[in-house]
């Protein structure tokens, strides 16, 4: 039956493009066991698992927390309340979006086999790394994230800090605390997030901070 339906295949398809198949057959299935190696089963059987940081294209946050969790991954995006916004005279009320904007954070042993399965999916830029290892974030950590979240800690305020363009300032929460940076510019004209850049992957990254993450140094 086997060698019969080979046979009806391979009128259609060229042994080259059979080779090709298998290779794509070959690199999902490789994909699968590396996904397995980040999931939330996995992680919870081994001692050295934590979060890590996980940088995303803007605005896919969410969607690649989703994607994660359907395949077995724990994944977690930090929310907050965002700022009122005007439109045509109107006023729009705030909506929920990402505390660090394109980050998210998994749980997962930090193999490189789980590393490489985190890094699979699409909008998926990059781990943050400290020097050859993942950087790691305890669940400790996380939780106090998630608290300060739900007690509108993170949510958009305007004017809570007198800070101003060019300041430097020491990031006092999240998953950079402890980086120095200069303050690039506000989110808005009155205020708002601070927006700052920060060297990861080699190269400079820009991230909207609330206030209440950031010190005058």
């Amino acid at each position: 039956m086997m060698q019969h339906k080979f046979e009806d295949i391979s009128r259609y398809v060229s042994m080259q493009g059979m080779v090709k198949l298998d290779k794509i057959a070959a690199e999902a299935a490789q994909v699968a066991r590396e996904r397995e190696a980040a999931s939330k089963l996995v992680a919870e059987s081994r001692a050295d698992s934590a979060w890590i940081i996980v940088q995303v294209a803007y605005g896919r946050e969410q969607a690649v927390e989703k994607e994660m969790a359907e395949a077995g991954i724990s994944a977690c995006v930090i929310m907050r309340m965002g700022p009122e916004r005007k439109r045509r005279y109107r006023l729009i009320p705030p909506t929920a979006i990402p505390v660090f904007n394109g980050i998210l954070f998994a749980f997962c042993s930090p193999t490189p086999e789980a590393l490489r399965g985190v890094k699979s999916f699409e909008h998926v830029k990059g781990v943050v790394m400290a020097g050859e290892i993942a950087a790691l974030v305890s669940s400790e950590t996380i939780k106090q994230f998630r608290e300060m979240a739900a007690v509108g800690e993170y949510d958009y305020k305007r004017g809570a800090k007198a800070l101003k363009k060019g300041d430097k300032v020491r990031i006092t929460s999240g998953p950079f605390v402890g980086f120095e940076v200069s303050v690039d510019a506000f989110a808005d004209a009155k205020g708002g997030d601070a927006v700052v850049t920060i060297m990861i992957f080699g190269k400079p990254t820009v991230f909207n901070m609330p206030l209440v993450m950031l010190e005058k140094v």
